[in-house]
């Protein structure tokens, strides 16, 4: 199911990030909160709200998590974003 609008509830669905790795990060963090906060049915309708791309996006982070570490991919983020900085 598409969306054209930048939200979910109260939740940003964050299409206004351009970095594809940053949205689906900032889009995994929202999704994982939910369920922390018992929210499961708001992180699975948020997780709906997303294109099949978005989906896709979210699945490939928690991937790179699963085998590099939640620590390196957040540190290969940090990188991104230092590096953009500076060009």
């Amino acid at each position: 199911m598409g969306n054209t609008n930048n939200s979910y509830k109260e939740l940003s669905l964050f299409n206004n990030i351009k970095n594809n790795s940053h949205r689906a990060w900032n889009r995994l963090l929202t999704i994982s909160n939910l369920k922390e906060k018992g929210r499961t049915r708001d992180a699975a309708n948020y997780l709906d709200k997303l294109d099949e791309t978005g989906r896709a996006g979210v699945g490939l982070m928690l991937l790179a998590i699963k085998n590099k570490g939640l620590e390196t991919v957040k540190a290969e983020l940090n990188r991104n974003i230092e590096t953009k900085e500076l060009t």
